[in-house]
């Protein structure tokens, strides 16, 4: 080879990225051969100059053009470049003797002008919501779809259809009937009769006027209001509780008429699994929708790629599409056609073409491969597909909202439960018969044998018993219950608004080490306002009607929503992209070329601190600027974010451009990366000589490409790419930017640039990106890969009209590659038998998804020996040897039910294949080539850009990936800490979800993932485990059989955190498994999701977040924020797509203080309550009257205790409060025996006290001598009836000063409930000042009762000894430390309790296990 075409510059000198923007401090290289360039900054690279400097004449264009003659155009390649294989009059760039010739970006020095029109981000909205208006020529209006208003009425009528199933009318008497037939009420009826019966017979054999009596008919009175009022907010609560959902629902409908959709709205919304949106034609123009919002009848636009919403028909069964003698997919044809045979036309070879729920659309729903009149259509409808809806998603939604299953109960309510009837069963019993029979005995040795006083009986036999069980009667608990649950929740719903509004920082305590591996999670300090607390506190407590209506009050009741959040052993995620990843991906690294044939991968870093958010890991990357040039520029130059208006972006944003509305792309494509381009070094000043020209969509969908995920029904991947034609001013010239998917721009490029020139695109670098590529893959990593080429365009006397108003869009055409010899297979290689003549008849009616080669008999291989993912070359059996070849595409091996020979692996072999047939063609071409160029086409024709992308200069490639979300890792971390287990459902398949899984911190290794997909699933799915450490330990593979590895094997489903090939009905049952194995789960989840409902209303407590940040003005995020509100109907809250998850512990935190505060209230009032039995109790041991009468009971139960209690929700956050492991929501109340026992020893010296008071103020009052009446009847031996006043009044003011120290003890002891084990100096109980000052207004309050009670009594305080109130007001000194006592023995079974707890939690040893 002439060595002047191989000599190259010298290099020049290097450069700071602070100095590519300066002019001043940039020097002239030296002349590059025979041109004659000079430098320039690298905000004026002119991509145009990107050429071979030839010195030779044959390397010169001989494209001439003539006067009026349309502009043509000519590559910068020589007349004997070779013909594209594609299209014989379309030149290809291909390989030459001169291809080695060096090509360098050359500098042009900067040049003031004014700026170029260009489209700024206005522009393009304007654009797009122009290019996404019908344009199909369909006679009258066929295309026009429903009119907003009578798509709004469909929905509504839906809706109120729906909502009509579950109306269940239940009449107040049905509530009262089940009331009153429950136990708690059979048994405040039997009191409030016994009551009843004492004082009507206490009036007719009364003497005198008995202060009881007048105290028993109040305490009737009482009970009946008390009995009513119960039985009002049990009906309340059962109607509150069934209508949460309905009036959601009714919320809903009233929103719908006023639904806006805000044009270009729709461009700004990315397209990722877990945003469901559709394209629905309304009024003849296209907007994006929800999916959930669209009706039966509606049309819309779908994409290859596209999920459908529901089931769909295409409406090429209209238009006449007819069937052909290509494969079409049984699927798609037979099942639909039986399915839905209402539709089919029996007498017309016109085919139908279904979709269901779900299903992807894809290439094969036309056959494979595709008939000429199928290819023709798909042109002209440029990929967009229209198909009718044939049902109406809403409803489905709503009646999985609408289930009348209810969520599991929460564990204090079955906690209580358990109480309760050990209470009414046991306890209530015991101590009602143990009443019975001592004041029986007493009637009857004393009263009646002794005395000789009968009329005793009713008093003694019924009103005695039932003051000794009142206490313990559920009488206060309801009310109780729902104060305590409207505070609690109203905290939660305040505090979870304020924590999203906030701004600050989520910080560690100050007392916290934060690198403590220990340390709770951090917590955003944020002031509650207490009057929104005591406001929505209000509203939740009065609200009859309309409770579900404002979203912002959450499902408290049916979603039991402190029990739930307090509870929770399980958080899972149901969704990635914008919930625990963000919604776009990011740059993880950057591959280019360099020399001598290698390339380098640089590392690329979110960074906060950087101007752009981002920076390179490698120091020395600048280095490697001249081959990051054309890539940043490319990056800057495809966008549409406001980069040439000098607008910085640090956030992640959509890159805008109408490639999206022909085909599904992922959302690498979708991302814009001005910023990584910003970052090498570009300004917005760098962009100003470049105008667009046309964009060019490029579509790739008969290339043989694998699912991303498992199975038929998830992610399908076209290959795509934009092209666009820029001119730039400075050099006046026109050049080809390339960005998309990598087998695409691979496909469409014959050399690459390594910085100092280029090299002709060889089998080793093709194998070195291929590998780069599938890596990235298997690892969750998208690609997009950069390409480029000049165009050399002659000019004529008119300016050049590109036509860019309208898109060029382009089909890759079928290449079918030949056979070659590597990939035959050897008949004998097969390790299983032939396939039966029935079985191959069944294969040859599917379709097959990649090359398919015949070569003798066919043989069939284990599934599990296909990699997982990469393209895969087959070869199956045929009847001969001569039989036609055929040609499959546009589906993945998973789609077929048949074995496969793995040949080989990833898009390399097609590549070389197509290189080889590329080469071959140019050489047989170049043997006839004549000296000169066929006229080249006009720059508005499809063939001018047919051959413009062609013949490419590949740059480089970046991968991006969705990382997890701030604070994600560690919130998942911390989570761990406070015993709760996150859970992770991933669609995609093992490696890339382990993949993803290892980026959140998640366990990775063995017994740490599992397939819940079916081995036997029509659809299809993986082979199984990968690693042989998870098949040896025989983890369960598919959801059917998780519930008989649980009954017989092991509990390791229970313990992973992360489960693959997971579909949303899968997901669904797997909450439920973990709720029967006694989990509280939280479901969090993409509320715009149309598939999440379900598992949302399953959870215990769900949360929907927003994927996306969407416009905070009602009028532009309306339809969204409607669509949101539809899929969350069954969730307790929802969270913003900007709030940290750490909003989420916080919350849950808060729900941990508020639900032990209540725990802790309920646990001192039941042992209240049940010291003031035993007190009763005591006293009828010493034949004495009660030392409580049946007001004052009532007194203590709904005045003195609710006080105390209701001040444990203010109680500071104790410091293990996240550290703390939960309990199970199963086995609610273990250890009773050693409850009783705390209960005595806690209670005997109190209530003894009590005793002791009650007998000797009786003993000062009564005027008697000795103590003879302690065990006599009081009264000088007179009936009880017959008691004088002076008796009466000993008995009030003995009872009186008894309810006094009983009070005085118990406000004492209230500090020790406060928390269970925690001592008083770990745990200061008067940090709590609400709890202060009901303790002082409990002490005043029952002086006043007293002092009222005695108002007019004739004894005088002074007459009792003073000793006697000095001891029992010095009493606590000495139970006080048995308090603490206790609560360190409890302390200690708590602590091996947790150890036991964490031990369970942190084990996931199967009996397959590897250690």
């Amino acid at each position: 080879m002439n060595s002047q075409l191989q000599q190259t510059p010298p290099p020049q000198e290097h450069r700071s990225i602070e100095q590519l923007n300066d002019p001043t401090s940039l020097t002239p290289p030296p002349p590059l051969l025979t041109s004659d360039v000079s430098s320039s900054s690298l905000d004026s690279i002119p991509l145009s100059r990107l050429h071979a400097t030839t010195t030779s004449s044959s390397r010169e264009s001989t494209t001439t053009s003539t006067a009026g003659v349309t502009p043509e155009v000519a590559l910068t390649e020589s007349a004997t470049t070779p013909t594209s294989p594609h299209n014989p009059s379309i030149k290809r760039r291909g390989k030459t003797q001169d291809s080695n010739e060096p090509f360098l970006f050359d500098d042009l020095p900067i040049r003031d002008s004014e700026q170029l029109p260009r489209h700024s981000e206005d522009d393009d909205l304007e654009r797009g919501v122009q290019e996404i208006t019908i344009a199909m020529n369909e006679p009258n209006g066929s295309l026009a779809g429903l009119t907003t208003d009578e798509a709004i009425t469909k929905l509504i009528d839906v809706a109120i259809e729906v909502l009509d199933q579950y109306h269940t009318p239940a009449t107040n008497m049905q509530h009262f009937v089940k009331y009153i037939t429950s136990v708690p009420s059979v048994t405040s009826i039997i009191t409030i009769l016994g009551l009843l019966i004492f004082y009507i017979y206490g009036t007719l054999n009364a003497s005198l006027r008995q202060f009881r009596l007048t105290g028993a008919i109040v305490e009737i009175a009482i009970l009946a209001a008390i009995f009513i009022w119960n039985a009002f907010i049990h009906r309340r609560d059962l109607q509150l509780r069934g209508r949460e959902v309905k009036d959601r629902v009714r919320g809903v409908i009233l929103e719908l008429e006023t639904i806006r959709v805000q044009p270009g709205q729709e461009l700004k919304i990315p397209s990722i699994p877990s945003v469901s949106t559709v394209r629905v034609i309304r009024s003849g123009i296209v907007r994006t929708l929800p999916s959930n919002l669209i009706v039966k009848g509606d049309l819309i636009e779908m994409v290859f790629g596209d999920a459908a919403p529901c089931n769909v028909l295409c409406t090429l069964s209209k238009h006449g599409v007819e069937s052909t003698s290509q494969t079409l997919h049984p699927y798609h044809y037979h099942h639909h056609h039986h399915r839905h045979h209402s539709h089919s036309r029996k007498s017309s070879p016109t085919r139908e073409f279904f979709l269901s729920r779900r299903e992807i659309f894809q290439p094969s729903l036309f056959g494979t491969p595709p008939s000429e009149e199928w290819q023709r259509r798909h042109h002209e409808l440029q990929g967009r597909y229209t198909f009718e809806v044939l049902e109406t998603p809403l409803e489905q939604i709503l009646h999985t909202a609408l289930d009348p299953t209810p969520r599991p109960n929460s564990l204090i309510q079955k906690q209580l439960l358990v109480i309760s009837r050990i209470i009414f069963f046991k306890v209530v019993m015991a101590i009602a018969l143990l009443a019975l029979v001592i004041n029986l005995l007493r009637y009857v040795l004393k009263e009646v044998l002794q005395l000789h006083h009968p009329t005793q009986g009713p008093e003694q036999l019924l009103a005695l018993p039932i003051y000794a069980v009142l206490p313990l009667l559920p009488l206060s608990l309801p009310t109780l219950l729902q104060i305590s649950k409207a505070f609690t929740n109203a905290t939660i719903l305040v505090l979870f608004n304020t924590l999203q509004i906030s701004k600050t920082e989520y910080e560690d305590e100050k007392d916290v080490d934060e690198f403590d591996v220990e340390a709770p999670p951090p917590t955003k300090n944020v002031d509650i306002a207490r009057k929104e607390v005591w406001k929505r506190f209000w509203r939740l407590l009065t609200r009859w009607g309309n409770s579900g209506q404002d979203f912002g009050d959450g499902l408290t009741r049916s979603t039991n929503l402190v029990e739930s959040l307090g509870g929770i052993t399980v958080i899972c995620s149901i969704d990635k992209e914008g919930t625990i990843a963000t919604a776009f991906p990011a740059v993880e690294q950057l591959l280019v070329a360099t020399e001598d044939e290698d390339t380098v991968v640089l590392d690329v870093l979110e960074d906060d601190l950087s101007p752009n958010g981002l920076r390179f890991e490698d120091k020395d990357w600048e280095s490697y600027i001249q081959s990051l040039k054309p890539i940043g520029l490319n990056q800057l130059l495809n966008t549409n974010c406001g980069t040439l208006s000098a607008v910085r972006r640090r956030e992640s944003h959509r890159k805008c451009n109408t490639l999206h509305y022909h085909c599904k792309t992922r959302a690498a494509q979708q991302t814009c990366l001005c910023r990584l381009g910003k970052e090498i070094g570009f300004t917005s000043e760098a962009l100003r000589p470049f105008t667009l020209q046309k964009e060019i969509l490029c579509y790739h969908p008969y290339v043989p490409m694998p699912p991303m995920t498992f199975g038929k029904l998830t992610t399908f991947e076209i290959p795509t790419m934009l092209s666009t034609i820029y001119h730039e001013r400075a050099g006046d010239g026109y050049m080809v930017l390339t960005d998309g998917h990598v087998e695409c721009v691979v496909e469409c490029c014959t050399e690459y640039w390594d910085g100092t020139g280029l090299q002709d695109l060889n089998d080793s670098m093709l194998k070195k990106i291929s590998d780069f590529y599938q890596t990235a893959v298997v690892n969750d990593l998208q690609c997009v890969a950069y390409a480029y080429r000049p165009l050399a365009i002659e000019k004529g006397p008119e300016p050049l009209d590109f036509n860019s108003s309208a898109n060029g869009f382009i089909t890759l055409p079928i290449r079918v590659l030949p056979e070659t010899e590597d990939s035959k297979v050897d008949p004998q290689s097969s390790e299983s038998g032939h396939l039966s003549s029935h079985e191959h008849d069944e294969i040859k009616e599917d379709p097959i998804p990649v090359s398919m080669q015949r070569s003798g008999q066919g043989r069939t291989m284990d599934m599990s020996s296909l990699p997982d993912p990469v393209n895969i070359v087959i070869h199956i059996g045929g009847d001969s040897d001569d039989e036609d070849e055929e040609q499959q595409y546009g589906a993945s091996v998973e789609d077929q039910g048949m074995s496969a020979v793995k040949i080989d692996t990833g898009p390399l072999q097609r590549w070389r294949k197509l290189r080889e047939m590329d080469l071959a063609q140019a050489e047989n071409e170049d043997e006839g080539a004549e000296e000169h160029l066929d006229p080249a086409p006009p720059v508005d024709s499809q063939e001018f850009i047919e051959e413009a992308i062609q013949g490419q200069i590949f740059l480089g490639m970046t991968t991006l990936a969705h990382q997890p979300k701030t604070n994600v890792c560690d919130f998942i971390e911390d989570l761990g800490l406070a015993g709760i287990r996150f859970v992770y459902f991933s669609p995609a398949s093992e490696r890339e979800s382990k993949a993803f899984a290892d980026r959140l911190g998640l366990e990775t290794d063995w017994n740490s993932c599992i397939l819940l997909s079916s081995a036997s699933d029509p659809f299809g799915a993986s082979t199984g485990y990968l690693e042989s450490y998870d098949i040896k330990a025989q983890l369960p593979r598919g959801i059917e059989n998780i519930r008989p590895h649980l009954e017989a094997v092991d509990d390791i489903p229970l313990h992973v955190s992360l489960f693959a090939e997971c579909g949303p009905e899968a997901a669904t049952e797997m909450i439920k498994i973990f709720q029967d194995y006694g989990e509280v789960v939280c479901c969090i989840g993409s509320s715009l999701n149309i598939n999440n409902t379900a598992a949302f209303a399953k959870a215990d407590i769900s949360v929907g977040m927003e994927p996306i940040k969407m416009n905070s003005s009602p009028e532009s995020r309306s339809a969204f924020s409607l669509g949101a509100k539809i899929n969350s109907l069954p969730c307790g809250l929802t969270m913003h797509s900007e709030t940290s998850l750490y909003a989420l512990t916080q919350v849950v935190r808060e729900a941990r203080r508020l639900l032990n505060s209540q725990r802790q209230g309920v646990v001192f009032m039941i042992a209240s309550f049940m010291s003031v039995s035993l007190l009763l109790l005591i006293s009828y041991c010493f034949l004495l009257p009660p030392a409580m009468t049946g007001y004052q009971i009532l007194w203590v139960m709904w005045v003195i205790v609710p006080l105390l209690i209701l001040s444990y929700f203010f109680s500071p956050h104790e410091p293990d409060t996240m550290t703390m492991m939960p309990s199970k929501n199963m086995s609610p109340l273990r250890d009773l025996p050693r409850f009783i026992f705390y209960f005595l020893a806690r209670f005997i010296l109190p209530i003894g006290m009590c005793v002791f008071v009650f007998l000797y103020s009786l003993h000062i009052y009564d005027g008697q001598e000795g103590y003879h009446f302690l065990f006599n009847s009081f009264g000088n031996g007179s009936p009880w009836l017959q008691w004088s006043e002076n008796e009466q009044w000993a008995l009030l003011y003995a009872q009186n000063y008894t309810m006094i120290i009983w009070v005085w003890y118990i406000v004492w002891m209230s500090s020790t409930f406060m928390s269970r084990a925690l001592s008083l100096r770990s745990f200061k109980p008067w940090k709590n000042r609400t709890w202060i000052g009901a303790c002082i207004v409990c002490l005043a309050l029952q002086f006043v009762f007293c002092a009222v009670s005695l108002f007019r009594g004739p004894h005088k305080v002074k007459d009792v000894p003073w000793w006697l109130f000095v001891i029992s007001f010095l009493w606590p000194i000495l139970f006080m430390p048995i308090q603490e006592i206790v609560k360190a023995r409890d302390l200690k079974e708590c602590i091996r309790a947790q150890k036991l707890a964490k031990l369970e939690f942190n084990t996931k040893l199967g009996m397959h296990s590897p250690l």
